[in-house]
């Protein structure tokens, strides 16, 4: 998320404050994924509206569902796009969470290279849908 903030100009610290909880699918509960809710939430964050009576952009919904629908395509291989799905264990294991953190090997790996892909498409996204003025 804070890749996708600088890309546009709008760093804000505490929309990153609000995303801490989502490691480990959220609140390790090993369900969905932080890589892909931080994607759609700088999406939302572009195209929201904070106004309870205003409209969101149209662009919005259509733009998140992409996200989604690459994300399930990148975490195919590993059974789901959940948490536990893609690193293969349950976060809250202190033994194989030390693993997970430390080990070269570890299914961390799948993580990384997901946050890699994932800021891909979400700049590709956002250069197809520019919500900010050209440079």
């Amino acid at each position: 998320m804070a890749v996708g903030q600088e890309k546009v100009g709008r760093f804000q610290p505490e929309v990153i404050k609000a995303m801490a909880a989502y490691g480990g699918g959220v609140a390790r509960s090993g369900r969905v994924c932080g890589i892909l809710t931080g994607a759609v939430g700088m999406v939302a964050g572009l195209y929201g509206c904070a106004d309870p009576q205003g409209s969101e952009d149209p662009r919005l919904k259509p733009l998140a569902r992409l996200l989604v629908e690459r994300f399930e395509q990148l975490t195919a291989p590993y059974g789901g796009a959940d948490c536990r799905d893609i690193i293969g264990f349950d976060y809250n294991d202190p033994v194989k969470r030390r693993w997970f953190q430390s080990a070269p090997d570890s299914t961390r790996r799948r993580c990384e290279e997901l946050v890699c892909d994932m800021a891909v498409c979400l700049s590709e996204l956002l250069e197809q849908n520019r919500p900010w003025p050209a440079e």
